[in-house]
């Protein structure tokens, strides 16, 4: 029985001689949704009383407001944008193909990134150690999140799921997004609609959500 290359679970009988298991894919194409949602919050942080979506409040003491510099290092040229076009690329070499030329631009080349990630996921799921993806994928998004106060602009709680394969409880956290009315958990990517999210929370014990 194979072992999925990203969290080490056991591998079910659909997947036995695939390389990712269900739960780890399903983490991988949150990320990659959370990551195109983020990016735009970072020009917000330049000038915190612009942007999409207005003054950032974070939940936490600890977020404070990010100097200039460590936003310019996540556009730059040799930020996120570029950062996952390497991971782009190195999913079409290990497919045989040729990487298409790295867009100019930084929010060109993040949805080039992006896009072609997502292109080639399904078989690489099925043929690659995505280890490294898995693992990069998610540091970039915790240092988004960090950077932008995201990950404190919504209460969360621990996710109800139970993981496909055998593999026990999700450990991840869910969060309720009040645009998209419905709570999410990026580590499995299981949601719940706002009764079934309330209806838990309360379960949980906790305050009433605002």
């Amino acid at each position: 029985m194979n072992i999925c290359t990203c969290c080490g679970g056991r591998l079910g009988e659909a997947r036995a001689t695939w390389t990712t298991c269900e739960a780890c894919q399903t983490r991988i194409t949150g990320w990659l949704a959370e990551l195109g949602e983020l990016w735009p919050q970072l020009t917000d942080c330049l000038e915190p009383q612009r942007g999409h979506s207005g003054p950032r409040v974070s939940g936490t003491k600890d977020w404070r407001l990010p100097v200039a510099e460590e936003i310019l290092d996540l556009i730059g040229p040799f930020g996120v944008p570029t950062q996952l076009y390497m991971l782009y690329a190195d999913l079409a070499l290990a497919r045989g193909l040729a990487p298409r030329p790295a867009a100019s631009g930084a929010d060109s080349r993040m949805s080039q990134a992006l896009r072609g990630i997502r292109r080639h996921l399904s078989w690489a799921v099925q043929a690659v150690d995505l280890r490294p993806l898995h693992t990069e994928l998610g540091r970039l998004c915790d240092q988004l999140e960090r950077t932008t106060g995201g990950a404190d602009r919504h209460p969360t709680i621990p996710c109800p799921a139970e993981l496909p394969d055998d593999a026990g409880r999700c450990t991840g956290r869910m969060r309720y997004d009040s645009r998209q009315r419905t709570a999410f958990c990026r580590a499995c990517g299981t949601r719940l609609d706002p009764h079934e999210w309330l209806g838990y929370w309360m379960k949980l014990g906790q305050p009433a959500a605002t």
